[in-house]
Parts: C-alpha cells; structure tokens; sequence
C-alpha cells in the first residue's frame, strides 16, 4: 500500500527571489529562457515557507531532454515540487530513495559543466530530472517549495539570496519579476530595507509588506533583504497547532501535536565579570594559500586572528597557535593581554606564511596541554581555523575526537572550542563534533567569508546566555525535542526549538545552565493549543526537518558502512518520505503525479467537523495545495440526499459549514446523517453527523 501522503500548507506571505534553471545541455550552457518569476514565502517568527515558481518557453527550435536545477539554501528543506507543461494539469513529483546508481542532477551532458551554472547554483543545489521531453514552442512552469530558517543576529533578521540570474541569462526576462515580501512578528519589527532597489513598505509593527514588481528586464542583483526587531522584547515565543487525527500523518506515537519554540533569554550581565584564557589556533598548511592570489584564505586568517587580538579585554589570558606538518606558537602558553604582548602578537601574525601539511591532532593537543585545570574564576576558549582534512598524525575522525577528549581528561581542564571550515575541503563531520562536543560550535566559510564573519562571532562568544543547556517541562508531555542536545545559546542568538504533545494544556518549562561558570535558570509558562492553526501549518515540515537534520549529523559521525548508521540513514529515509521532507538520502523523482493521486491513496478518509453532535451548525477544515471545485453532499438514514453544495476550493485553509438545513432552507430533524466530498466524481472524504 502506499505510504499516505501529507499536504501542509502555508497561509502568510512572505516573498523574495529565486530561480531555478531549465537545463538542456549543462556542458555548454544551453537552457530554456526564462519570461517569468515569482516567489511566495510564508514566514512566522523567522520560520519561512518559500514556494518559487518561473515559467520557461522552448524556443531552441527543436524536442530535448530536460533537467531542472535550483540554487537551494544550504538550510533549506525541500517539501514539493510540482510542474505543468502549456497551462496543463499540474504533476507532482514523489519523494524516493536516493538510486545510487542515478545521482540526481546527472543527464544533460558529458561532465564538463558549464561554470556559470554551477556558481549560479551554489554549494547545495537540487535536481530533477523530467521523464518527459519538452517540445518545440512548449511552455513549462515549474514551482518549488521549502522550508527555511531565517538568519538572525543580535535583533537583525536577514534574507540573502543570489537571484542575480545574468550568469544563465542575459537577455531580458520577459514579463515581471516580482518580489512581495510579508512577514507577520510576535516581536515589533522596528525597520525593513532592501538593498540595492526602492520597493514599496508598510510596517504596523506586527506585519510589514516590502513589495517590489519589475516589468521586462534584464534580472534584478542579488536580494538582501534586513528587518530589525525590539531590543527589548526578549524571552519565548511559543506557537503550536493540534491536528485533526482524520488528516494527522501516520508517521509515528508521538501525538498529533506540534510545537515550536523560539528562545532567546536576556543574557547574565555578571558573566563580564569572568575571566577568559583565548587560544587561536591557525591552519597555515599549504593548502590556505588558495587558488585565488587575490585573496589568499591564510591572509584572511590572519586578518581575522588580528581582529580578535585588537578587540581582547585587558586582563584576559591569550595566545596564538599555528600549525602545518608542525605546530608553533605565540607564546608557550597563554600570557596576559596587555599593550605590549598585543603588539608583539600582531607581528607574529604578521609573519605567519602558509605552507606545509596538515596535523590537526597535533595543534589540538598542544593547545589543550597549555590550559590549566578547571578555575571556577576562568574559562578556556579555543578558536580553531583550518581549510582542509587532516594529512598528517591522527588522521581519522574518531581517532581526532577521542584525542582531545583524553587530553582534556588527562589535564583536568574544561574548554569552549569554537570550529571555523574554511572552503568546501574541510571534514564537516569532524569539525562539527568538536565544537558541539566541546561547549562550543562549528561554522563553515566560503574562503572569502572569514574576516567578515570574526567581528559578529567574537562579540557573540563573550557575552554567554546558557551553555550546556538543559530543558524540561511539568507536565513532561513534550517529547521529540529538536534539537537534540541543545546548543549553547550566546548573546545575539536564538535557539528555534520543536517538539511534539498529544493533549493541549498550559504547562511549565524551565531552560537550565551556566554562563561559564554560573548557573543560570530560565522559567516560562507554555500554552499547548488545543486546535488545529491555519497560521502555524508550517510546523510539522519544520519538526521533520529538524529531526532529519539531528540525525544526519549522527550519521556523518559514524564511519562509512557501520551497521548504526545504516540505521540512522533507514529512520532519515522513512521521516523524509512520510512527512514528504527532501533529505540527503531522499530526492524528487518524476513519477508524473496527478493532482488525486498526489493527495490520495485511493482511500476514503474522514474529515473533523465540530461540534459533532451538534444544534445549530457543525464546521471543519479542509486544506488544499491548489484551487480545486468540491462538492459536499449530507445523506439522511435512509439513504436520501438531504443536501448538496458546490465548494469552490481555494489554495490554503477552507471552511464547511452545514447548518443542519436541506436543499429547500427548512431545518432537518435531529437524527444521523452521513456526509461525503467527492472531486472529479469520486469520494475522497465520507463520514457521520449525528443533529442533535
């Protein structure tokens, strides 16, 4: 039987600007002309649903095999894509194991990929490749939805994106790329800008509209798009929706309830007061050189290390540690920031040259042997640069882990180790684990990234909220919390957390810790809604994501073959296809589906109207991905049509209503009836009324 399939969909606007590419020849750069785009996204709270939809022509002269790229988010989550061909029937693509012996992307061409499309399509790009050619003259649209987590720092919410499409197409884009852009904020938004253009806003407070349309034009620059929110309305932001159990995914026992969470405490000014010990710990291999002599990843480094040791508090311990195929260091070990040491430290970073390979293990060990034990009036904090993968000493991941975490035990210390991937060569796994391992985080640069990424850092790290954090409820009626474990929470930052509950209550939630060294202890109270949220349909995508994403992680920390992981990679598949989240393991492929089979499974199901019993009216909710006629008829006991009434179905939330009337506008007797939904002549939805 197949598995159901399960439509959320997604009700406050919120867009900005993305194509995807129609490739014909990926080898000599050869793609359909795109004549229009447009974008949707819903976001809530710095959670967006983005559905983007561009519309090709073939005017090549000729019938050709087609692929379609889009520059996907690196933490962006696929949930549908769908397409037609000269205003036809929408087909939906289903969700399917990854076959490995068909990577997604690869058909269109030989190997040598046209430059272009690859910088276009950034790290992280999706394919799919149709199974039907495109003929002479035929028009195509095809439109694409995910989920996205919106950057935020320090009050500031920014949207970047490279809708720049010059690299694929230079001539004009034929009718209108528009950009509407609706965001709805628990916190007052202060200020929205886009860069770069003159788009039209308003702003309550609550919700602001940027509104931006281009008629017939070469494509607009890239969109960076900010919005400021209230400085002074820190905490938690508490949003959840209760599923009807007639359309709730058959997914797992977790309950049909789902909850998200947006946290950021106000931080404990008594953690300025704590002394820290830095160690910088700098990748000068040859490999930072780069092939770019313009800007060289090892002066970016060493920009950034100067940026730290400028902005130091006197008072506090440092030092720098360099490392290749040997280690070397400022100091042999850390010395009081002062004017003079500051001095003769930027010369050291001055002279540092990249060459040599890579011993990773080596500069970790040496810096942990350097720190003290454990001081309740001092914290260690280790910033880790490298651009590669370990060459020389202890090369395996795991070996790498275990080596520091008996280094630290062997010196009886506790650190903060902060992880920075230079360029897409670095072992992401690896330094992922160390920083999460180690009261700390990893962050991946392009190799142009680094300087501009230090100064927000830096002033992140010294300012802690919670590290090590823990949650709990009372009631303990929460479960499948992600993520999982927590991260350590610093000032500037949020933590969007989900979770899962079956019954709706108010219940207590404590989030626990230490900045540093000091414990630090948060209580809010929680509302569980009791019904299902137009607004916050997003939520379960959101929950699916965030569980596929802690469980990638754990598999990527375990070598290739292991019997765990396969597991890990078992559960990731069957989440990713039940709740139709593309994942790693997952990817789109043409099955060519219509609109009922996409939606249905050939079973009739309920839907919950309430109340039920009722007196005076009953009313449920019915979803739609697209505009669809309905048509919902009551049938009395014996079998009689009572009542009938002709739906026009409109994309999102739509309400039926039945009064208790017939046909003719006179009341029914109590009694049972039976309703049904039927589409296109077949019944899709079927179940009891009982007028009281």
């Amino acid at each position: 039987m197949k598995k159901k399939v399960f439509i959320f969909c997604l009700f406050i606007q919120f867009t900005f600007y993305a194509n995807g590419v129609i490739i014909v020849d990926s080898d000599t750069g050869s793609y359909l002309n795109l004549s229009n785009s447009e974008v949707n996204v819903n976001v809530r709270n710095q959670v967006a649903s983005i559905t983007s939809s561009q519309v090709f022509i073939n005017d090549l002269g000729g019938a050709f095999d087609i692929r379609y790229g889009f520059p996907m988010p690196e933490n962006g989550t696929a949930t549908q894509l769908r397409w037609r061909i000269n205003n036809g029937e929408w087909l939906y693509a289903d969700f399917s194991e990854n076959d490995p012996t068909n990577e997604p992307g690869g058909g269109t061409g030989g190997g040598n990929v046209d430059p272009n499309l690859t910088s276009y399509l950034g790290k992280t790009p999706l394919y799919f490749d149709f199974v039907q050619s495109i003929e002479n003259n035929d028009i195509i649209e095809v439109e694409i939805k995910y989920v996205q987590l919106l950057s935020y720092k320090f009050d500031q919410v920014t949207f970047e994106y490279p809708s720049d499409y010059s690299l694929i197409q230079s001539s004009i884009i034929e009718n209108a790329q528009i950009i509407n852009f609706n965001i709805v904020s628990d916190r007052t938004i202060d200020l929205i800008e886009m860069e770069n253009e003159s788009p039209e806003i308003t702003n309550n407070g609550q919700i602001a509209n940027l509104n931006l349309i281009v008629q017939e034009s070469v494509s607009l620059s890239d969109t960076k798009i900010i919005y400021q929110l209230a400085s002074d309305e820190l905490g938690v932001i508490s949003f959840s929706t209760l599923l009807d159990a007639d359309i709730a995914p058959d997914c797992d026992d977790l309950g049909n309830g789902f909850l998200g969470l947006v946290i950021e405490p106000e931080s404990n000014p008594n953690t300025q007061i704590i002394k820290k010990s830095f160690t910088l710990i700098i990748d000068k291999s040859g490999s930072m050189r780069g092939p770019n002599e313009s800007y060289l990843k090892i002066n970016q480094a060493k920009e950034a290390a100067s940026f730290i040791t400028n902005n130091l508090n006197f008072g506090d311990d440092f030092n720098i540690v360099t490392f290749s195929t040997d280690v070397d260091s400022f100091r042999s070990s850390p010395v009081e920031y002062n004017n003079a040491n500051k001095q003769e430290a930027l010369s050291y970073i001055s002279r540092i040259d990249a060459r040599g390979t890579t011993n990773i293990s080596g500069s970790l060990r040496y810096s942990i042997e350097q720190l003290g034990v454990v001081d309740p009036d001092k914290v260690n904090i280790i910033v880790f640069f490298t651009d590669g993968v370990a060459t020389i000493g202890e090369t395996n991941t795991q070996g790498i882990l275990d080596l520091v975490s008996n280094t630290i035990s062997t010196n009886e210390t506790e650190l903060f180790l902060f992880t920075f991937g230079i360029g897409n060569d670095v072992t992401k796994d690896l330094l992922t684990r160390l920083g999460t391992d180690n009261n700390g985080f990893a962050q991946f640069l392009n190799d142009d990234q680094i300087e501009d990424v230090i100064s927000d850092f830096y002033l992140t790290i010294r300012n802690p909220v919670l590290i090590n954090p823990a949650i709990s409820f009372i009631p303990d009626v929460i479960s499948g919390i992600y993520p999982n474990p927590l991260p350590n929470l610093y000032k500037g930052q949020q933590l969007i957390l989900t979770g899962r509950y079956s019954n709706p209550e108010t219940v207590s939630m404590t989030l626990s810790g230490k900045a540093f060294n000091q414990d630090v202890t948060y209580t809010y109270d929680i509302d569980l809604t009791s019904s299902m949220s137009e607004e916050n349909a997003f939520l379960p995508k959101l929950w699916a994501k965030s569980k596929i994403e802690n469980l990638t992680t754990q598999f990527f920390s375990y070598p290739e073959g292991d019997p765990i992981a396969e597991g890990i990679k078992e559960e990731i598949e069957e989440t990713s296809l039940c709740y139709q989240v593309l994942s790693q393991f997952t990817s789109f492929q043409d099955g060519s589906l219509s609109i009922e089979e996409f939606e249905e499974d050939q079973e009739v199901k309920k839907i919950g109207f309430s109340p039920n019993p009722f007196q005076e009216k009953t009313s449920a909710h019915l979803f739609l991905d697209a505009p669809k006629d309905f048509v919902f008829k009551v049938y009395d006991s014996t079998g009689k049509l009572v009542y009938s009434m002709l739906i026009k179905g409109e994309a999102g939330g739509n309400i039926i209503e039945w009064t208790g009337e017939g046909n003719n506008g006179t009341l029914l007797t109590p009694g049972l009836y039976f309703y049904q939904i039927e589409y296109k002549n077949k019944i899709v939805y079927f179940g009891k009324l009982l007028k009281a």
